[in-house]
């Protein structure tokens, strides 16, 4: 995780919508992302395996796939084939290696060099090819029309102006391209009840070494981070407690400079240029329901990830598919029309 020893400061809203603003400079929160994620590539603190080895992406994938067990079906790697698509924000290369595999022609873009760099390592180690390229997603180096699938997984509320990511989107894929998107879901269980209320009284637990070691046991978090909330906390009880906080820093590591959550509706509005659009939401984690999250049956699980899970996934297509080349024209169709009856299917 970061080691910056002064957390950033709130923003005013946990939501962003079409005319994203803070009261902070986007700039330095930019930075201050790229910081932290340079320090922390997504999900390389899930394994203990040294870094860049075959048991390190090995173990990261079977972690990442067990706890997002509907991951795969979602995105359908196999109606990739032969189409170029970009991920933006690549991690540690889980679905970079996938999409490769399918047949895709994958390119990923990054705001840090560490992420590139394991991506890069995977693929060599797969003897397997593709494009790593640092790049901002509010300002994509690329030209119009250069893909016929973008998809991000939960990266695109780290960035201050989301709405000018997905405009970039749009920009970037091809007449008829698909988006595949995840944000965090601002109508979820966990925004709404283990953020607004658990969080906040788990910070009285935190003023004690013994405090700190129960809470290590009922929530499933590290004792490091724990010892870095509760110094957070000691710091200014008041700002640790202001909801933006309380989403930037218990979403993904107590020093993360940010994340935003996003409706249904303000979601459709930042897609409104493109038809087609529909959403989903998944993923429940137990430790949303200290001690007895774990005792939930599993159907009782997937209604509630369903209904009030964490991942907003936006599935989105740009218009005039048409321009298309006939062979690109028919894949991108089927795929898209495949997944909206795999969806009508599971409903």
């Amino acid at each position: 995780m970061s080691n910056s020893p002064v957390a950033p400061g709130p923003f005013r809203a946990c939501e962003r919508s079409a005319n994203s603003a803070s009261t902070v400079s986007q700039a330095v929160i930019k930075t201050q992302v790229q910081e932290f994620w340079q320090a922390s590539p997504c999900d390389s603190w899930f394994t203990k395996e040294a870094c860049e080895t075959p048991a390190f992406y090995r173990t990261l994938d079977e972690h990442r796939y067990k706890v997002h067990s509907r991951l795969q079906s979602a995105i359908g790697f196999e109606k990739t084939s032969g189409l170029r698509v970009l991920e933006i924000g690549c991690g540690c290369g889980s679905e970079a290696e996938r999409f490769t595999r399918a047949g895709a022609h994958y390119t990923a873009v990054d705001l840090t060099e560490a992420a590139l760099n394991i991506t890069r390592k995977r693929f060599e180690l797969a003897n397997l090819e593709g494009r790593f390229v640092k790049g901002d997603a509010e300002n994509l180096p690329f030209p119009n029309d250069s893909f016929d699938v973008v998809y991000s997984h939960g990266v695109l509320h780290h960035t201050p102006d989301t709405p000018q990511t997905i405009r970039e989107v749009y920009r970037v894929l091809s007449p008829g391209g698909r988006a595949m998107v995840m944000l965090y879901y601002r109508g979820s269980f966990n925004y709404n009840f283990n953020l607004r209320i658990v969080r906040r009284l788990r910070a009285l637990l935190l003023k004690t070494e013994w405090g700190i070691k129960l809470a290590a046991m009922m929530f499933g978090d590290p004792e490091e981070h724990l010892r870095r909330h509760a110094e957070l906390f000691r710091q200014n009880p008041i700002s640790y407690l202001r909801m933006q906080n309380m989403l930037n820093r218990n979403t993904d590591g107590p020093d993360n400079p940010l994340s935003q959550v996003f409706s249904k509706t303000s979601a459709r509005q930042m897609f409104s240029q493109f038809k087609d659009v529909s959403t989903e939401v998944m993923f429940w984690n137990p430790n949303y329901l200290p001690v007895i999250g774990k005792l939930i049956p599993r159907p009782a699980e997937d209604w509630l990830a369903s209904h009030w899970g964490w991942h907003l996934w936006v599935y989105a297509q740009k218009s005039d598919e048409t321009q298309l080349r006939p062979a690109q024209h028919a894949s991108v169709r089927a795929s898209v029309l495949n997944r909206t009856a795999d969806r009508t299917q599971r409903v």
